[in-house]
């Protein structure tokens, strides 16, 4: 009689140990799957942090900005920041 009380017990600690699990893992497979509109919000909200770090104007941020305007942009950027090296330096 004991050991078929040991049995039932290890069997319902089975069963309710598989059942958290599976809870678990459909909880984890719901807020992992990522539907199409859900996920081009996601990349159209990436891109327009990215613009705005550039620090794009407004009207620019809404009308979007082609990849060689961004190059140009990033260029003109790049040549502003360089500072003139070499004989300026005091001894």
């Amino acid at each position: 009689m004991e050991q078929i009380a040991g049995f039932l017990i290890a069997l319902l600690v089975t069963l309710l140990l598989g059942l958290i699990g599976f809870f678990a893992w459909r909880y984890w497979r719901e807020q992992v799957n990522i539907s199409p509109e859900d996920e081009e919000l996601l990349r159209e909200i990436a891109e327009l942090n990215n613009r705005q770090a550039n620090r794009i104007s407004d009207q620019r941020l809404r009308s979007g900005i082609d990849p060689d305007e961004a190059w140009r942009i990033m260029v003109q950027r790049g040549q502003r920041s360089r500072r003139p090296t070499g004989s300026s330096r005091q001894k």
